[in-house]
């Protein structure tokens, strides 16, 4: 089972970033010591110069944590992670940063690497555990509630769909053929891909909506050919009946669209003159 879209997001992951590191200094400033167990070098040596590096180590977590999150938001354009390759990319997260505090500790106490090397693990784990967890949580509740709200429009539309003439509906479906949104096929405005998703904008009684589901335009090229959309670039179909006019510039043809909040859509050479023809008949 793939994860939530929402694991993806940058703001999401920003805020995660920060978090993590400014409770594991809260939580140290409250519940010295660190390092508990029997006194040793290391107990010591962390009391003695705390004030110096517990900064360092939450700049080390910072730093690990936005490396690993801006490799994750980068590869979902390629690839969804599953939720056992999500937990074993956040397993990975806590024990490379825990290897790099160990590396920091290990040289400016002058201790063996390995031989602090548990209480560092065991250390990190335990103040992992609880942002880690609460941001699982936190983002369960968010993906549960879009998906609630997109069941509910769904809904909302079907219900639409029933008391207009059916053959004028467009039943968009995702990569697995499930149908994610009905609507009437001369409010759709544009298709637009977005790597592995596409977005459908539309018309909803005046206020323009724009719905995400993971597809590809290539999949939707006869349901489009059929609902009026005409494709006019390797990213977009648009629908003809709300191009207010096309527009030739320095950077290319532009097709302008008659509703407030729609951005001008690209026209590429190869669909071009096919475009100019049939917006002219």
């Amino acid at each position: 089972m793939r994860i939530s879209e929402q694991y993806y997001s940058i703001k999401n992951n920003v805020l995660f970033c920060i978090v993590v590191p400014v409770f594991i200094m809260m939580f140290v400033v409250i519940y010295q010591p660190l390092f508990y167990g029997e006194a040793n070098a290391l107990q010591e040596g962390w009391r003695e110069h705390i004030s110096f590096c517990l900064p360092v180590v939450c700049a080390i977590v910072l730093g690990v944590l936005g490396l690993s999150r801006t490799v994750l938001c980068v590869a979902w354009v390629r690839h969804t992670l599953t939720r056992r390759e999500w937990v074993l990319w956040q397993v990975s997260e806590w024990v490379a940063g825990s290897l790099f505090v160990d590396l920091f500790l290990s040289l400016f106490l002058h201790l063996a690497f390995f031989s602090i090397l548990p209480q560092i693990l065991i250390t990190g784990f335990s103040l992992a555990a609880i942002p880690y967890v609460g941001y699982w949580l936190a983002i369960e509740l968010i993906d549960r509630d879009m998906r609630l709200r997109q069941s509910e429009a769904m809904v909302e539309e079907l219900r639409r769909g029933v008391e207009r003439n059916e053959s004028g509906m467009v039943r968009f479906a995702d990569e697995k053929g499930n149908v994610k949104l009905v609507v009437g096929a001369d409010r759709v405005i544009s298709l637009e891909s977005a790597g592995n998703y596409v977005t459908i904008c539309y018309d909803d009684e005046g206020k323009l909506v724009r719905y995400s589901l993971r597809n590809t335009l290539k999949a939707m090229e006869s349901l489009a050919g059929t609902s009026g959309l005409v494709r006019c670039h390797r990213s977009y179909f648009i629908n003809l009946s709300h191009v207010r006019t096309l527009r030739r510039t320095p950077q290319g043809i532009y097709a302008e669209i008659g509703h407030p909040g729609v951005d001008d859509i690209p026209v590429s050479k190869s669909y071009a003159s096919d475009l100019i023809r049939l917006f002219g008949s």
